[in-house]
């Protein structure tokens, strides 16, 4: 996982998603998790994940990034549904549930700065939760930084190649325990010096204002509408019976548009 290429995108993209509001990011996205959790229909899933990819294609967020990084979820998954679900129908919607899930955080990620995810949730979580979860996300980029100098450093000094594996792993090991030692000692210094700058138990983060109200309208629309649809498939499941396939027909067409859009505006 690149979490450099995650910052540069939230932080230096100028999409129209990127233009709303944090705070309606936050809201669509918790309708589209609230669409995926209420999917009962495999067909119905995989339309969902098609409209999504059409809109991320829309907004030219970068797909070739996010898809690989939705599709991690689907490896768990997969042997959840083989272990678990009672037939393939459910194994498949189980799968299909995880990839959407994480494709809805996926997009969040890509389209809003770390700190603006976590300002709002410092009002309702503990004050040490906050500002652990915003120190972590600073570590992780010099941890990632400390990790490909150690690898680099023991590639050139014991000369192994990509046609060592074998001694390509026991380099990765001893670079990842020697990581591990550097984490622990970051750690400390960076509490040292948050106490002697007068931390006082609070790292404020001012959330920021919209850009483009109509960004903040068509993210919750659109997300209002995901939920509608997978509700109303739900709700009135005994009507509605065998014709979900048109949500992955739509789901399909939102992604053709979305790509011929996104293709257009480059």
């Amino acid at each position: 996982m690149d979490v450099t290429a995650v910052d540069r995108s939230a932080v230096l993209g100028e999409t129209l998603l990127h233009r709303a509001a944090p705070a309606s990011k936050l809201v669509a996205a918790g309708l589209l998790l609230g669409a995926v959790v209420n999917a009962n229909d495999p067909l119905i899933t995989a339309g969902l994940a098609l409209s999504l990819t059409g809109a991320a294609a829309a907004v030219r967020l970068p797909l070739r990034q996010m898809l690989p990084l939705a599709l991690y979820p689907a490896l768990f998954a997969l042997v959840f549904a083989f272990a678990a679900a009672p037939g393939p129908v459910t194994g498949a919607l189980v799968v299909l549930k995880a990839v959407t899930a994480a494709l809805v955080v996926v997009m969040l990620m890509f389209s809003t700065p770390y700190p603006q995810v976590f300002a709002p949730l410092q009002r309702v979580v503990p004050t040490i939760v906050g500002d652990a979860l915003l120190m972590t996300y600073r570590s992780l980029f010099i941890l990632a930084d400390k990790f490909g100098d150690l690898l680099r450093a023991v590639r050139l000094r014991s000369g192994i190649s990509t046609r060592q594996p074998i001694r390509a792993a026991r380099a990765t090991i001893r670079a990842l325990g020697g990581l591990l030692l550097y984490s622990f000692d970051l750690s400390q210094r960076e509490y040292d010096i948050l106490r002697v700058r007068g931390y006082q138990g609070r790292l404020r983060v001012s959330p920021k204002t919209s850009v483009e109200p109509a960004a903040d309208a068509a993210a919750l629309m659109y997300a209002a509408l995901i939920l509608a649809v997978v509700l109303a498939f739900r709700i009135f499941h005994d009507s509605l019976d065998g014709y979900a396939w048109l949500v992955t027909v739509a789901g399909a067409l939102d992604l053709a548009v979305g790509l011929l859009i996104g293709w257009r505006h480059r």
